[in-house]
């Protein structure tokens, strides 16, 4: 039997469903966002998609996320032009993520939303579970762990 366990975790009381706009996959020079892949983000979509990771990917400079998404007109290279993912399922851990962002500060999980996400507010609340998945995620996605979770769009 696999004992649970629990985590430390502030994270926001707020509703969520996302609106399929869009904008969490467009460029936001104004604020810094890219759509940025770990190395096992990196292997899954060249093997699910058989694109090479050269055409879809380029380098950057974080430890945590070694690729960043190419964008084509400022749109990230999978998304559609209705605005829907053509990778869903094997989508970054950032885009699993949002409208959130993660950092873990001592041995506590502090998460916060973006403002700009127009699906905040909306749907249902979303529960310290949802929040303790995440948090999975991110600890198998990234390899090694740095104290520095930077699951968010950087």
């Amino acid at each position: 039997m696999r004992v649970k366990r629990k985590r430390k975790m502030v994270f926001p009381r707020t509703m969520f469903e996302c609106k399929v706009c869009g904008k969490c996959c467009v460029e936001d020079v104004k604020r810094g966002r890219r759509i940025v892949l770990t190395e096992i983000d990196a292997l899954e979509i060249s093997s699910a998609t058989g694109i090479g990771l050269n055409e879809f990917a380029e380098k950057n400079s974080s430890e945590a996320y070694p690729y960043a998404i190419r964008l084509v007109n400022g749109r990230c290279f999978f998304l559609n032009q209705d605005n829907k993912c053509s990778i869903y399922p094997v989508r970054p851990l950032v885009c699993r993520f949002y409208p959130f962002v993660m950092h873990k500060i001592g041995e506590t999980y502090v998460f916060h939303a973006d403002p700009f996400c127009p699906g905040l507010g909306e749907g249902t609340y979303l529960d310290e579970e949802y929040f303790e998945r995440l948090v999975e995620l991110a600890e198998k996605r990234l390899k090694k762990p740095t104290g520095l979770f930077e699951a968010r769009r950087s």
